[in-house]
Order: structure tokens, then C-alpha cells, then sequence
């Protein structure tokens, strides 16, 4: 009797587990799409910054430097690399003629959970000029997920970061944000990850409560006013460069002179490219493959757009 008892018990295990197991596979291992669930976002004018910004763009063809810069008639950036003490960062500084050159791409090109790619890779395929790993929407089943104008998710998960189509840059609580009055508002993108790095004053904020706010590699958007960003890449882990706290990091943006920042996936995620090849020093070779890139593309190279 005692025996039967044991073995009823033990495949009775034994199913339990088989059946976690599936349950797990599907939901969060094999590819599932989710398809385009609400469409696109509203107010969809995109203000053109050539005046605001003179000089900044060409009127014809690019220029392009070893020391890390380019310049066309949509974009302009400058990457470079900087060591203070034990951590080595890079900034990327970049203007845009319009808020739509500031793009993202998903692994696989569809919104799915169990599709992954490096970021090398994907900005590969993008003909990306400069690239970061994004939010890694794809390991979670909530978050608000809002790429290039088309909103895939509305649920949310944590503080919110919201790039609208007239260049404002704005983070929200998880209280605060409504999903729908953003949408209505026109937002271009939306990541749903954090926490945001400065309060609505820019200054840095000094109290972070999560569990990744001890060192580590790191990456973050900073905006400055429409029509200027920038994106940040730390590395970590390493004897080089030992990473940034979450306070460590918002004082960063903050002498960037930031009016906004957000922290986005990192670890062994942060990864930034330039000119289709990595540019910072990832803790995990090559870096870990992920749901999603933001990205800035050369307008005359880009897969899928005329010159």
C-alpha cells in the first residue's frame, strides 16, 4: 500500500511537471506571435528641425569622420568614448531633422515573445549608422510596446518612457502614465522598462527601489529638447570598467545636461553599435540576444527606403 502511495505521488509529480514544462515552453521559449493588436498612434505631424538646428545637416550626400561623426540631411550624430576612474562609457549625441529618423526594429520583424537577436545582427539588417540594445518587451506578457507609431501593447509594467511624434521625451510613473491619453497625444515610441533617471526638473534622482540598482552595464536615452537626444552605453562587470549604479547613472545624464533620461535593458544586454559593428565592450561577448534595437539609419542606406 505504502509503495502504491509513493508511486501514485511520484507520476502525479511527474505530470505536474511535464505539464510546467509545456506550459513553459510555449509561453515563454518557442515563438508565439502576437500580432498588431491597436493600430496606429494619433497626431501623427512630424515638425522639421533644419532651421531650428542650422548647420547641423547637409542638402546634399553625408560627411563622415574616423573620430566618430556623421552628418546627412536627417541626422547628425557623435559618438565617443569616455573613462572616469573605473568605468568607461559612451555618449552618442545625436540631432535629428525629424523625430522619425530616431527608429526601432523587433527581432524576426514581428512582435512575438521567444524571438530573439543580437543587436549586432539586427542592426545589421537595419543598415543601422548607430544602434542600442531597447526594452526587451519580448520576456514579458505586460508593458506598453509602441514602435515606429504602431501600438503592439497597452498594458503596463513599469515607469514608462514616451518619445511623441513633435520630439518631446517624456518618463512617467507607473501611476501617472495613461496609455490612451498617450496614444492620443502621438507617441512615436514607447518603452516600458526604467526606472527614469531624472525628476521633471532634470535633476538626477538619488532613491531608486529595485534590485538592479548596484553597478552594472548599462543603457539609457537622454533627451535634451525635440530634435536632440542622445543614448548612452556603460560597460560592467569587467576589470576595465566595473559599470554604474542607477544613482550613478542619473548623474550622468543630469551633467549631460539632460531634461529627461531612462534606463533601458542592460547587463549582458548593453550593447551599442556604430557603422555595423560594436562599439562598446560587452560583459557577454557579442551580448545577449534580445527582443528589440532603437536605432538611427543612414537615409541613403537604409534597407527599404529610396535614396
Amino acid at each position: 500500500m505504502k509503495r502504491r502511495l509513493i508511486l501514485s505521488f511520484t507520476v502525479d509529480l511527474l505530470v505536474l511537471g511535464i505539464a510546467l514544462c509545456t506550459f513553459a515552453l510555449f509561453h515563454h521559449v518557442l515563438p508565439r506571435s502576437i500580432g498588431n493588436l491597436y493600430g496606429s498612434s494619433n497626431k501623427t505631424e512630424t515638425p522639421d528641425w533644419s532651421e531650428k538646428f542650422p548647420n547641423r545637416f547637409t542638402t546634399d550626400g553625408s560627411v563622415i569622420t574616423e573620430d566618430g561623426f556623421y552628418m546627412d540631411s536627417d541626422v547628425n550624430v557623435t559618438v565617443k568614448r569616455h573613462e572616469e576612474g573605473d568605468v568607461v562609457y559612451y555618449v552618442a549625441d545625436f540631432y535629428l531633422r525629424t523625430v522619425t529618423a530616431l527608429k526601432t526594429a523587433m527581432a524576426g520583424d514581428t512582435f512575438a515573445t521567444g524571438v530573439a537577436d543580437s543587436t549586432l545582427n539586427l542592426s545589421r539588417e537595419k543598415n543601422a549608422l548607430l544602434s542600442v540594445s531597447g526594452d526587451y518587451f519580448g520576456i514579458r506578457q505586460r508593458g506598453i510596446v509602441i514602435r515606429n507609431g504602431e501600438v503592439y501593447r497597452k498594458s503596463k509594467a513599469h515607469q514608462v518612457c514616451v518619445l511623441y511624434y513633435d520630439g518631446t521625451m517624456e518618463t512617467y510613473s507607473f501611476a501617472s502614465f495613461d496609455v490612451e491619453q498617450a496614444i492620443a497625444g502621438g507617441a512615436w515610441q514607447a518603452w516600458d522598462f526604467g526606472p527614469m533617471l531624472l525628476d521633471h526638473d532634470g535633476h538626477a534622482i538619488t532613491e531608486f527601489d529595485t534590485g538592479i540598482a548596484g553597478p552594472n552595464p548599462r543603457i539609457g536615452i537622454g533627451y535634451y529638447e525635440p530634435g536632440h537626444y542622445c543614448l548612452v552605453a556603460i560597460d560592467g562587470r569587467q576589470d576595465s570598467s566595473r559599470g554604474m549604479s542607477l544613482v550613478e547613472m542619473a548623474k550622468l545624464f543630469e551633467d549631460l545636461g539632460c531634461k529627461r533620461a531612462y534606463n533601458l535593458d542592460g547587463g549582458q544586454s548593453a550593447v551599442m553599435t556604430w557603422q555595423g559593428e560594436i562599439f562598446n565592450s560587452p560583459c557577454k561577448p557579442g551580448g545577449r540576444d534580445i527582443s528589440d534595437i532603437i536605432y538611427i539609419a543612414p537615409k541613403e542606406t537604409e534597407k527599404g527606403e529610396n535614396p
